[in-house]
């Protein structure tokens, strides 16, 4: 089968099913939240409690934003959930603040097992792939509440690689190293100036 081919299959599967998706998307954020809040407990980690607690509320405002997306709202209704999405959107990404100051401060575990990496990385790939495929294929969607779950999804993947790039130097580096440091603020910086950028995007037409 041709990529070309394979990739319109995948394209299909993902808008056939995508209530589907976005129910275990939740639910598999909701998973991270929860594996985040063990290594907390574990590491002693208060960088991965702060990872916890941002994922369980975008856990919570993907629930709203399914739970209204797929019954008959208002034109006024819709408008309303979106405003209020968009506030709580605000506060979390005033909450993300709080774990890239710990990063750039070093003040996150510094030892981590593969197999805590592999997981991160695990959650990482598929995240990317679902995400990137429906912001392509969704990109004039005219719902609004699908336009922000979809702007929620990419925000997700941007933190996740932020996870991720902190995983993989607590896995590969056991003592400071200044070359992994810049690249933790540089990664920091761009992520969140992205997550922002995604953020003012967001019209209600």
């Amino acid at each position: 089968m041709k990529i070309k081919d394979y990739y319109i299959k995948t394209k299909n599967v993902i808008e056939e099913n995508r209530k589907s998706i976005y129910v275990y998307s939740l639910i598999f954020t909701l998973a991270f939240s929860i594996f985040n809040r063990i290594l907390g407990i574990v590491k002693e980690s208060v960088w991965h409690e702060t990872i916890s607690i941002y994922y369980f509320i975008l856990a919570i405002i993907r629930g709203i934003l399914i739970r209204y997306i797929y019954k008959s709202n208002t034109k006024e209704k819709e408008i309303l959930i979106y405003r209020f999405i968009k506030i709580l959107l605000v506060i979390l990404n005033t909450l993300l603040i709080f774990p890239i100051v710990l990063l750039i401060m070093n003040k996150r575990v510094v030892e981590m097992t593969l197999i805590s990496s592999i997981v991160v990385a695990l959650y990482v790939t598929i995240k990317t792939s679902v995400t990137i495929t429906q912001f392509v294929k969704k990109r004039k969607e005219e719902n609004i509440l699908f336009r922000e779950l979809r702007s929620i999804n990419m925000m997700d993947v941007i933190v996740s690689i932020l996870t991720l790039t902190n995983t993989l130097i607590a896995v590969n580096s056991t003592e400071f190293d200044i070359g992994m440091y810049y690249l933790t603020i540089a990664v920091s910086i761009v992520g969140y100036t992205v997550n922002i950028f995604l953020l003012t995007r967001l019209r209600e037409r």
